[in-house]
């Protein structure tokens, strides 16, 4: 591994392709998917609108419907972003937003198997 981190890191470094193995070159993935009733989100903002940078999960909440709910959801590194829909800005929808997962292991290969279905294995360059 240390000797193909270390070629990597070369000009025109192609990675080693196992065409018999039909797997293609490795993929990334940083993120773990957001938990379920959350989606996407992003929590810095550019010049010209959010950025891309998927980095965050985030779940809406009608506050005026669930009255004991606390908008922190628990989660000291939450992030409140309060959304106004009306004309007075009195909305009672709230998108709290929290730091999505990151990998332990991003880098993966899909492979298939002997019925042909494609499997994802995943690893890390790191260790």
């Amino acid at each position: 591994m240390t000797k193909l981190i270390a070629a990597m890191k070369e000009p025109g470094f192609s990675w080693p392709i196992c065409h018999e193995a039909n797997a293609g070159k490795p993929g990334r993935e940083t993120y773990e998917d957001c938990p379920s009733g959350t989606t996407v989100g992003s929590s810095s903002q550019t010049g010209n609108g959010w950025s891309s940078e998927p980095d965050q999960c985030i779940r809406t909440v009608d506050v005026c419907r669930s009255p004991g709910q606390r908008a922190s959801d628990g989660n000291q590194s939450s992030v409140v972003i309060r959304r106004s829909f009306g004309d007075r800005g009195d909305s009672c929808i709230q998108q709290i937003a929290t730091p999505r997962p990151r990998r332990g292991d991003p880098y993966y290969f899909d492979i298939p198997n002997e019925q042909g279905v494609k499997q994802r294995f995943w690893f890390n360059l790191n260790h």
